[in-house]
């Protein structure tokens, strides 16, 4: 009985991440195919230019949100629903969300107040571009930096209370809302009222807002039938204690542990805004023109951002599906099931993030060439070859310090999320100078790896977390994915993906060479026993019972 239980808890921890990653997956699939109609809308890689940039700005907000704050939320709701104390677990749930409006209006007001320093400093006033309209495009992209994070608060509820199901949905119901009304507006102002291009910019950046009050009144309208249910518990709970004073001490509770998650996630996903802000004086200093420039910025901020988040989503899927699983295991002082946990999280996001970034480098091009109107193909493409390194690197460093803040070891995962920001703040203008925007991944690739270096270390100190079972696995994926790449060669031999049949052949073209070679990697990686350790799936017990079904 108790190794079923056992099984149940492992098999739920899973099964709660890949519910969390699919929910962001489908969100994240949305948006990265209206690209297509969007990207025609815009016209122009200046245009692409403006949005990206502030596009990588929400993105920034938008990864604090879920990586932020709302995992001390779901931290203390995980660990008062544990101790069956409904009481406080209600009033974590009032307080947070105070908390994050005041956090988004101050966001707001701080953007708007720096809109004009902060729109010279990423965009070049020339080869067409202006501050003024970069401005403009900061200012409305604001007014979601108010909303994103009391739609984060309402999310960290239901994660806390493992209502991952809800989580997804609402991601879902998000992107789906943003997406039609970008589309809708943009379409009617270029198409329909022969408005100038620009107004796509404007709504593009407009709809992030009302996606946001659209996913806030869902959860607002779930909450009715689940707040019910706790207050009846709350009302059966002995003494529940609701004063002031008990008001203020879980109000400190939430700071302290907010507090390093917060900071983790504003320096921890900083590479992508310290990016953005020295790209553009690093590659003058380079020597290269205002419409190279354009060209890149325009790339890594639209198209290479929408493709890189593809692996990127296994991060807060997973980081937010083991957060209460870690926060109940420590509540029962169960290491080791923390020990299993740790390890389990790392090594499935591993076994899908890596041949998924590695397809972004194999099919580059062809990649960009559907999903993406550009003017410089090639450039784009040699961008995103090199972004795919960043995606892998992006997607399995959230995790480790997720889990270290998860497991008590905040304020080591701080200081390690501290050390990566000033690598990369010290490295990244002088390599961009040097040689170019390659310079910005591998400042990424030294900082990412010293902090995950880092945190492995400590776990293992602290936990006695074995990593040689995980590097062995790891050594055991890379094998299987050098049989993907020779699958990717044979096709590229055989004459696909050369971008000169049309989008649709294209398309076509790739999706046989890319499914050919994610099977392989199944293939390669299941003599492996990898899927069967990881996943802690049978594929023989399961054709064998299906069989006799």
């Amino acid at each position: 009985m108790g190794r079923m239980n056992t099984e149940n808890r492992r098999k739920s921890i899973v099964i709660s991440g890949l519910i969390g990653s699919a929910g962001i997956f489908i969100s994240k699939f949305i948006g990265l195919f209206y690209a297509v109609p969007y990207s025609a809308i815009l016209g122009s890689d200046l245009n692409s230019a403006y949005y990206g940039v502030a596009f990588q700005l929400y993105s920034y907000l938008l990864n604090i949100c879920t990586a932020g704050f709302p995992f001390a939320i779901a931290t203390l709701v995980a660990k008062y629903m544990a101790k069956e104390d409904y009481a406080t677990t209600l009033l974590v749930k009032k307080l947070s969300n105070a908390m994050m409006c005041l956090f988004g209006f101050g966001g707001m007001v701080l953007v708007i107040l720096f809109s004009t320093p902060l729109a010279s400093l990423v965009m070049p006033d020339s080869g067409g571009a202006t501050i003024e309209t970069m401005r403009l495009v900061l200012i409305l992209i604001s007014f979601a930096l108010f909303f994103v994070p009391i739609l984060s608060s309402l999310r960290g509820f239901y994660q806390g209370l493992k209502h991952m199901e809800v989580y997804a949905l609402s991601q879902v119901l998000e992107q789906l809302a943003r997406v039609g009304f970008l589309l809708g507006f943009s379409a009617l102002a270029v198409y329909v009222l022969n408005y100038d291009r620009i107004w796509a910019v404007y709504f593009g950046v407009l709809s992030a807002s009302v996606a946001a009050i659209i996913a806030i009144l869902h959860l607002k309208f779930y909450d009715r039938k689940q707040m019910r249910v706790l207050r009846q518990k709350v009302k059966e709970q002995p003494d529940p204690d609701m004063s002031q004073s008990h008001a203020k001490e879980v109000l400190r509770e939430l700071c302290m542990v907010a507090l390093p998650f917060l900071l983790s996630a504003l320096l921890g996903y900083s590479d992508s805004i310290i990016n953005t802000v020295f790209i553009n004086s690093g590659l003058q200093m380079h020597g290269d023109d205002s419409e190279t420039i354009i060209a890149v910025t325009g790339a890594i901020n639209y198209g290479v951002l929408k493709l890189i988040a593809i692996p990127q989503i296994l991060a807060p899927g997973f980081s937010a599906a083991i957060i209460p699983h870690l926060s109940e295991a420590l509540t029962r002082n169960d290491h080791r099931r923390v020990r299993r946990s740790i390890r389990e999280c790392v090594e499935i996001v591993l076994y899908i993030g890596l041949p998924i970034s590695f397809c972004l480098f194999a099919y580059a091009k062809p990649l960009y060439y559907v999903m993406f109107t550009t003017q410089s193909l090639d450039i784009s493409a040699q961008v995103l070859r090199w972004y795919s390194i960043e995606a892998f690197f992006s997607t399995i460093a959230p995790i480790f310090t997720s889990l270290m803040m998860a497991v008590g070891l905040r304020y080591r995962a701080l200081k390690y999320v501290g050390v990566h920001f000033v690598i990369k703040m010290v490295l990244t203008m002088p390599l961009i100078a040097w040689i170019g925007y390659p310079g910005t991944i591998l400042s990424d690739i030294v900082a990412y790896t010293t902090m995950i270096v880092c945190d492995a270390i400590e776990l293992k100190k602290r936990f006695q977390v074995r990593w040689k079972y995980t590097l062995r696995r790891l050594l055991f994926m890379v094998i299987a994915t050098g049989a993907l790449y020779l699958v990717c060669l044979f096709f590229e031999w055989l004459g696909f993906g050369n971008c000169e049949a049309g989008r649709v052949m294209t398309l076509v073209q790739l999706a046989i060479s890319g499914g050919c070679a994610l099977l392989v990697y199944l293939l390669v990686s299941y003599v492996f026993q990898l899927p069967q350790v990881i996943f802690h799936i049978d594929l023989k017990k399961l054709l064998h019972r299906r069989g006799h079904a």
